[in-house]
């Protein structure tokens, strides 16, 4: 089985999704068995509608990132299973803080997250958190109750949100460890531009690190150990690869247009090949 980790180099529009998709096209076109997992992500319900409406059809929270790697990869997983920690943001009314973008743009993650589902081997569990749904505008507040309504989420404060989550990376870590004995090839997604997004999730064969339209690939035991050097200060899913990447020595780079990069599979392979000849 080959493992390989998909990092953003930069906080957003990393292309990250792009990459992953166009390896798991290559890799079924090549007849291996693909899994994949988003273990820790979110999406916000105003930019992305569509999937908060998904989410109420499937009776589960769902984002964009895990449904399109589990659409490509055309996995018989449970699509809760590669997306075991999922949460659901949305603005809140702008008219609260005055009308002042600086102060509306700079409003926490932890006061935008306004549902959360954490999925494990044996049970998924929504939570809700209430200070946020009130936070919203009317209609705003109207659509999470339909999407409420369906998942019969249990209330959570703000202040557990953090504690709840940093605890979910232990599932996500144990449902990846169970989904990787059953393929050929695990592709693994982290989210924004953090160096992983659990601590079982840098235990893989090749890390990509995405840029728009270019591509960097390291041995995923060297890029381990680079992260580890912030451990004793953070967790990797707080340590950017900003961190991380003046530390390593790419093994290989691609570039690619907006169609995505080719040939990427072959590459990921060459990476894996000579890291194991050593």
């Amino acid at each position: 089985m080959v493992s390989v980790l998909i990092v953003g180099a930069l906080p957003y529009d990393s292309g990250k999704t792009t990459f992953a998709l166009n390896l798991i096209r290559e890799a079924i076109e090549e007849g291996f068995d693909v899994g994949v997992s988003k273990p820790v992500g979110g999406f916000n319900g105003w930019y992305q509608y569509e999937f908060l409406k998904k989410s109420i059809e499937f009776g589960l929270l769902i984002g964009e990132d895990a449904y399109k790697l589990h659409n490509a990869a055309k996995s018989i997983d449970r699509i809760e299973l590669e997306s075991p920690v999922t949460v659901l943001l949305l603005p809140p009314d702008p008219e609260r803080v005055g009308w002042r973008v600086s102060s509306y743009m700079g409003i926490s993650f932890q006061n935008q997250v306004v549902i959360v589902r954490i999925s494990g081997l044996h049970r998924t569990i929504h939570y809700y958190i209430p200070e946020n749904l009130n936070k919203l505008t009317k209609p705003l507040r109207g659509e999470v109750g339909k999407l409420i309504s369906v998942l019969n989420p249990k209330p959570l404060s703000v202040g557990k949100l953090d504690d709840i989550l940093s605890e979910s990376r232990k599932i996500a870590d144990e449902v990846l460890r169970y989904l990787e004995h059953y393929h050929d090839l695990m592709v693994i997604e982290s989210y924004a531009n953090y160096a992983a997004p659990t601590f079982g999730s840098l235990d893989v064969d090749v890390v990509v690190v995405v840029a728009p339209s270019k591509a960097v690939i390291f041995d995923g035991e060297q890029y381990k150990r680079a992260v580890s050097l912030y451990f004793n200060l953070k967790s990797p899913w707080i340590v950017t690869t900003e961190d991380v990447l003046p530390l390593l020595r790419p093994r290989k780079i691609v570039e690619f247009g907006p169609e995505g990069p080719k040939n990427s599979l072959e590459k990921v392979l060459q990476v894996v090949d000579a890291s194991s000849s050593l």
